[in-house]
């Protein structure tokens, strides 16, 4: 029994010398399930906390509605409240006057708090449309840049001369001399007569 017991204790070891080189490709699957239904867990938990905040409660009170629509309000209200000031200069300058008066005695600490929350509720916002502005103004300038392209392709090809020729002449302008290129002197040489 103990030459058997033997045997099977060397080759357990050699499995265990091999995984340390190639994992075990049985466990190394269990483990990524493992983590791929915990994700899955976790997902499903975060949807249903999510669609908990839409369904129609029971017993839902007044002041539910009430701190429900203050959440809704706060980007309204600070908007609504900047343009006041714009309503308020013009029909009642001493008012406005005043208003800007006692602001300015406020500590620059709560400017700088005000400028947070701010930023908070619109920056995020801002951002994002700002990328979405970036990303279409590449896309018209390519867009432009295309429309010009084809517009000289266009009239190259109402020309009676060959598009490479116009390109080669166009390029041979933009540099002010001949190539020194034995091929295209050659094929200059070539075109030459067709030409005359």
């Amino acid at each position: 029994m103990a030459w058997w017991s033997a045997i099977g204790d060397v080759f357990r070891g050699s499995k265990e010398v091999v995984e340390v080189f190639k994992p075990n490709a049985t466990e190394k699957e269990q483990h990524r399930h493992n983590e791929v239904m915990a994700d899955l867990d976790r997902d499903k938990a975060v949807m249903g906390q999510f669609a908990a905040e839409f369904v129609d409660r029971k017993n839902r009170t007044w002041w539910d509605s009430l701190i429900d629509g203050l959440n809704r309000s706060v980007r309204p209200v600070i908007t609504f409240g900047v343009l006041a000031f714009f309503i308020i200069a013009p029909l009642s300058p001493e008012k406005f006057l005043l208003i800007a008066q006692s602001y300015s005695l406020m500590p620059t600490g709560y400017w700088a708090l005000l400028s947070v929350i701010i930023g908070f509720y619109f920056g995020g916002r801002m951002q994002l449309k700002s990328q979405d502005m970036a990303v279409r103004k590449d896309a018209v300038q390519a867009a432009k840049n295309l429309v010009v392209m084809r517009k000289e392709f266009r009239q190259l090809d109402e020309e009676d001369d060959s598009k490479e020729s116009k390109i080669f002449e166009a390029a041979v302008a933009e540099q002010g001399t001949r190539p020194s290129n034995k091929v295209v002197a050659e094929w200059l040489a070539m075109k030459k007569p067709a030409h005359d």
